[in-house]
């Protein structure tokens, strides 16, 4: 396969990336925790999803204007210069603020560096390509809160900075190699970037229904990653064991994921993530047990929602079409930290998950009855087609 060089430094940059976002998962709640009894936790930690998503938007226009590269080095700079600024604030108002920036960077890594690969990549190699980019973003995400767990409890919250700091600079070592131009652009594609967002691909199926189970998905994880650490002694363990989990399935959609039905992995994989939740609630003591059945949702969602959409969006608008994708991680985190706040005051923790999981079953239902219909594949198109398609949306 061509581009293999720039196929490996993306999954890698992935996979250094998520690493060090997730090392604050176990340890920002209680750096914040200490530092002030009467933060409000869920808005800290939430903060940063609000940066990812009312940011996505403009970010995937930028993706389709400037180019793929440009944006994955903005997203990089913006995290190296506000590494200071998590020990500098001096109020929790102010680590929000950080939080919102540490968002911003994200959105403009991740949707810049998903983009270029699914550019990179041919249709039919699309689910077992983005399988192995999930994997490598899982692996992060189990790495991240072990490390930041022993190297908060060696060298405090300042050395956690420091780990994230030297994460970010690998990252922008293999950003190195990635082309500036990711492929050919289709005729006409400067009159396409300019006009506004394509709506009707993005408010109709497939893509509508991949991003709004996208959203309760992350709904449920967002509430995880704040709240759980408060529920369970050991969630750290938690993390990385789910994230193991993960990496095991996207390893195995890379290689068979073309040859399974979409429609029962996504179902699967939301009711998975609400059964794990309801069994903590229910049986914290067996926290290794939903640990591995929530890894087991956690690991299918995301590679599978993503193929649909690449599938579903012609290459002209597909910075914009994942922007809003992407952005239904963002609202879910945002309402499952900061939102679900405001229940935390009124509700146990252990009845909270208990609502959670069976929201997430619930949605496991309408997933299976919406993916049933067939998808739209614009990659079938021919370039010009597809400008067509898009000018009449």
């Amino acid at each position: 396969m061509p581009h293999r060089l720039s196929l490996f430094c993306i999954c890698i940059g992935m996979l250094v990336y998520f690493t060090q976002v997730t090392v604050l998962f176990p340890v920002l709640p209680l750096y914040v925790n200490q530092r002030w009894q009467d933060a409000p936790l869920g808005f800290v930690v939430g903060a940063m999803a609000i940066g990812l998503l009312f940011f996505r938007p403009p970010i995937g226009w930028l993706i389709d204007r400037w180019g793929r590269k440009p944006v994955l080095w903005i997203g990089l700079g913006i995290m190296l210069a506000i590494l200071p600024l998590y020990l500098w604030s001096p109020t929790p108002f102010w680590l929000m603020g950080v939080r919102v920036l540490h968002g911003i960077s994200q959105a403009a890594f991740g949707t810049a560096s998903q983009t270029l690969l699914v550019d990179l990549v041919p249709p039919e190699r699309r689910t077992a390509l983005l399988g192995y980019l999930a994997m490598s973003n899982t692996i992060g995400f189990s790495l991240g809160p072990l490390l930041g767990s022993l190297v908060f409890r060696q060298g405090g919250f300042s050395h956690t900075v420091l780990l994230m700091g030297a994460l970010t600079l690998v990252g922008i070592v293999f950003s190195l190699p990635l082309p500036w131009k990711s492929s050919s652009p289709p005729p006409n594609r400067q009159a396409i970037v300019n006009r506004s967002f394509p709506w009707k691909t993005i408010l109709r199926y497939p893509v509508r229904d991949a991003t709004l189970l996208f959203f309760t998905n992350s709904f449920l994880h967002g509430a995880v990653v704040t709240f759980l650490p408060l529920f369970v002694p050991n969630a750290a363990l938690f993390y990385s064991l789910n994230a193991l989990v993960a990496v095991l399935v996207r390893f195995g959609l890379g290689r068979w994921g073309n040859r399974l039905s979409r429609r029962w992995i996504v179902s699967l994989g939301i009711f998975c993530s609400g059964t794990a939740l309801i069994g903590l609630s229910i049986a914290p003591e067996w926290l290794m047990l939903w640990s591995i059945v929530y890894g087991l949702g956690f690991g299918s969602l995301f590679p599978v929602l993503s193929a649909v959409v690449s599938l579903s969006a012609p290459q002209a608008v597909r910075g914009r079409v994942y922007s809003v994708f992407l952005a239904g991680f963002d609202g879910g985190m945002t309402l499952g930290g900061a939102g679900v706040q405001l229940l935390v005051a009124v509700l146990p923790l252990n009845d909270l998950f208990l609502i959670l999981g069976s929201l997430g079953s619930g949605a496991s239902l309408v997933a299976l009855r919406q993916f049933a219909q067939p998808l739209p594949h614009a990659e079938h198109c021919s370039p010009a087609a597809s400008i067509d398609r898009t000018r009449d949306k």
